[in-house]
């Protein structure tokens, strides 16, 4: 709660630069739903990508946090600034951004060979029928497979990625190295990041619930608020 508190503040003092970012989760909701809303392997899929890209595209938010650190109250966020973090350690965000394209694409196989064992790959349900008929015993073995399965592969990427991208970003260390501290960093903090994972999930969904509107100020505060929880993990000698 101490971390969402500070993320408030942090999207009150720059709430312009910080709801861009918001907009564009919103964006992204709009564009899934106007092209895949007849594919419900691919809606379910890509939505699943709000949780692991997530991370990767924060980046610019946690450059507004860091940057509200280092200025006086009277000083004017950059958000440009924030668009071209990832400069300060290109290497290490290229790295991060193939492996994590690497778990997506092995997500979205995983999530299309589900659709094909449990459904006729000939005559795939449509969305509407598949949320209207969730609760038939004919789909729950699938629902609890697919977000089992789906579960794992976002513990994953939360794992290896709650402390390695502002880390990244804040220090001059390589992407493996950012990985294992983030691992530990979970292991050690593993009812807080266990509490924190499902505070993340649970207003990501509110935010779901809203037609995606709710995103444009959910997304910017858990941004903003993982930028401090780094920052309570993670310490350096001086």
């Amino acid at each position: 709660m101490v971390w969402l508190l500070q993320g408030m503040k942090d999207l009150r003092r720059a709430p312009a630069d910080a709801m861009f970012y918001g907009a564009v989760f919103v964006l992204m909701g709009y564009l899934l739903i106007a092209y895949f809303d007849s594919a419900p392997q691919f809606v379910l899929t890509l939505s699943t990508l709000f949780l692991l890209a997530g991370p990767f595209l924060a980046i610019g938010l946690y450059d507004l946090a860091r940057q509200h650190e280092n200025v006086f109250a009277q000083q004017r966020i950059s958000l440009w600034h924030s668009m071209t973090a990832w400069r300060v350690n290109l290497p290490g965000f290229t790295l991060y951004a193939a492996l994590l394209a690497l778990m997506v694409f092995g997500w979205f196989r995983v999530s299309l060979l589900m659709f094909a064992l449990f459904f006729d790959t000939a005559a795939l349900p449509s969305l509407d029928s598949l949320l209207v008929n969730a609760l038939l015993p004919e789909n729950i073995t699938f629902l609890l497979a697919y977000f089992g399965v789906g579960f794992l592969f976002a513990v994953a990427v939360f794992a290896l990625s709650v402390v390695a991208i502002p880390m990244m970003l804040d220090r001059d260390v390589d992407t493996v190295t950012a990985m294992i501290n983030s691992v530990q960093a979970v292991y050690k903090n593993l009812l807080t990041m266990a509490v924190w994972a499902a505070m993340i999930v649970a207003l990501t969904a509110v935010g779901f619930a809203t037609y995606f509107i709710g995103l444009i100020v959910i997304i910017p505060v858990l941004g903003l608020a993982s930028w401090h929880a780094y920052r309570a993990m993670i310490s350096y000698e001086s």
